[in-house]
């Protein structure tokens, strides 16, 4: 019987030939979409990543074209880790992108890269402003300011760093203890150590666990040993003991406060 292997081979040929046709009219960016998810899969990042960006740029749909970019940022961030290359790509989505979240968390990455990737605060500073404005969720704009507070500290501007920090302080929920932490340290780093233990006093009263948990137990100690306070600072050492987890460098903290006090101008067990 000819006739149904004719048509069995009629059939194949149709099934072989819709899959291979459909196959080939997919649009050329999301064969390379799905070509650099198969690189993913295998560790391949670099190809994967440049896969992306050709996908990217062929792509005609711009929220595909940019969430296809944000996903080769994504990956030259975290598992290239060639931050200029991710920065250079979420700069793109803030330039092209009509889409206002996807601009605005490319804004965020970038401030991100250079605050906790390159450790440029000046950077970090000068995105977490243009960001700052752009938000309309208040937890996420209170994280903001928290962090230009942080990168005001960590480049020296400490009065601009209190300024900022006293007018969060007004407004803040749920991020109010880290304010106050990072006015304590400005306080510190002005030489203003009574100011500072007075607000680390604010912190603790305030929560003893986010204290302790934060380490401002010994933050503070070293409060007392700036001011040249060693007896101050050891006592306060001895009284929070028990809430000082770390124990090995509770006692590196002991002796080298003792040795500083032994040799202490006008101290008098001071060595010969």
């Amino acid at each position: 019987m000819v006739f149904p292997f004719v048509a069995r081979s009629f059939l194949t040929s149709v099934v072989l030939f819709l899959f291979f046709g459909l196959s080939s009219c997919k649009p050329a960016a999301e064969r390379l979409y799905a070509d650099a998810n198969a690189e993913i899969k295998k560790g391949h990042y670099r190809i994967a990543l440049d896969l992306l960006e050709r996908s990217s740029e062929i792509a005609k749909d711009s929220n595909i074209k940019y969430r296809y970019l944000s996903e080769a940022g994504r990956l030259a961030r975290f598992e290239i880790q060639d931050y200029e290359r991710a920065i250079r790509i979420y700069r793109r989505i803030i330039l092209q992108s009509e889409d206002v979240e996807q601009r605005l968390r490319a804004q965020e990455a970038i401030s991100e890269i250079y605050l906790e990737n390159l450790q440029n605060y000046n950077m970090a500073l000068k995105e977490l402003q243009i960001l700052e404005p752009l938000l309309h969720d208040n937890e996420k704009k209170e994280k903001v300011k928290l962090r230009i507070a942080q990168t005001l500290y960590l480049t020296g501007n400490f009065q601009q760093a209190m300024e900022e920090i006293k007018v969060s302080l007004k407004f803040s929920e749920k991020e109010k203890l880290n304010f106050l932490k990072i006015k304590a340290q400005v306080l510190v780093a002005q030489k203003k150590y009574k100011e500072a233990l007075a607000e680390y006093e604010k912190i603790l009263q305030a929560d003893e666990k986010f204290f302790a948990t934060e380490n401002l137990f010994i933050a503070a100690s070293v409060v007392y040993e700036e001011n040249e306070e060693y007896a101050e600072a050891l006592a306060y050492l001895d009284k929070y003991q028990e809430q000082i987890p770390d124990k090995a460098y509770l006692e590196l903290r002991y002796k080298r406060l003792q040795e500083r006090m032994v040799n202490k101008p006008l101290f008098k067990g001071r060595r010969k």
